[in-house]
């Protein structure tokens, strides 16, 4: 009678299988792609609907794509098309964009979209740098959502302190930000 497999194997299964990796490469551009979806439909509240679709398009095509190449470009060339017919159902309920006019837009929004991931990793980097007082600062802001005056009265501060405070260490993570892409190029 067979073992049942352990968390190991079951772990380096799941790494083995190309369908498991595309849902993993899928999770990871959610936000990627809602983005390039919200750049081509402006003003339009099905995106979240519209990103559901790509997600069920990609999830279904899986087998097609290879892994190792380029997912960014296969995923947003399937959210391309799921536009382009969106926008084709659209055109025969009210005024839309001309299609050559989406496609353009859509080159832009993907060149645009291909620095997103280095001006993130070099926000990571330039935060890791910082002092701990300043990440902690940082992070009970945008992280916790308080406002500058709760973060005033949780430091005994006044609220202009961290407000000046604030400002040097977005102008300093702006600098490092810069710096390191320049570094890059």
């Amino acid at each position: 009678m067979k073992q049942p497999l352990n968390d190991d194997e079951l772990n380096a299964d799941e790494c083995n299988d190309p369908q498991s990796e595309v849902v993993s490469l899928i999770a990871k551009h959610q936000s990627r792609l809602r983005g390039f979806l919200r750049s081509l439909l402006a003003g339009n509240d099905d995106v979240d609907d519209l990103l559901q679709e790509v997600n069920v398009v990609l999830w279904k095509k899986a087998g097609d794509f290879e892994i190792g190449t380029d997912f960014w470009a296969w995923s947003s060339q399937v959210a391309r098309y799921k536009v382009l017919e969106r926008m084709r159902s659209y055109s025969r309920d009210r005024l839309v964009f001309d299609e050559s006019f989406v496609l353009e837009l859509a080159d832009a929004a993907t060149e645009r979209a291909a620095g997103f991931d280095d001006e993130r990793g070099a926000l990571r980097g330039c935060l890791e740098r910082l002092p701990t007082a300043q990440r902690t600062l940082l992070e009970m802001r945008y992280t916790q959502g308080m406002s500058v005056v709760r973060i005033a009265e949780e430091m005994s501060r006044p609220a202009g302190s961290i407000r000046q405070t604030m400002y040097r260490i977005r102008g300093l993570l702006l600098q490092c930000i810069e710096s390191t892409l320049g570094a890059q190029v």
